[in-house]
């Protein structure tokens, strides 16, 4: 599993991880399914991070290219078909799974705020494509 940081588990600037968001990671940890993180942030900020839950990391995504995914996926070893990817901003950690043919799962962000101008105008346009999907009959399954 590929994991998004800010606003994932936890809040946008903030230092650490709350405790839920610990547990959820330990949870899906021991059911044996490895957990790298994934940021644009600079290693210096995302290390502290991943110690905390004690996972890999990759820092300096450049998402939404596939740079980053692809060094992760090269950490992994896993299979491509067996990688899924969360985030919480569909224009950079779901767009960038995409480009690399993986799964994806996009949550909703932790907290609105603190956010940037233009990571709040990325919302308003996802807000586009997650508003039509919710209006179908069945959003799991494309329309034809």
């Amino acid at each position: 599993m590929l994991l998004d940081i800010d606003n994932t588990i936890k809040p946008y600037g903030a230092n650490k991880i709350d405790q839920p968001y610990i547990e959820w990671i330990d949870h899906v940890k021991s059911l044996g399914i490895e957990v790298i993180l994934c940021s644009n942030n600079y290693p210096k900020n995302v290390r502290p991070i991943a110690e905390q839950v004690n996972c890999k990391f990759v820092a300096f995504c450049l998402k939404p290219s596939s740079f980053g995914y692809f060094r992760a996926y090269l950490k992994s070893k896993a299979k491509r078909k067996n990688i899924l990817v969360i985030g919480d901003q569909f224009f950079t950690d779901i767009l960038g799974g995409k480009f690399m043919q993986l799964k994806t799962f996009l949550v909703d962000p932790i907290s609105a705020e603190s956010e940037g101008k233009t990571v709040v105008l990325r919302r308003k346009l996802t807000a586009v494509f997650t508003n039509a999907i919710k209006e179908r009959e069945n959003p799991y399954r494309k329309e034809e």
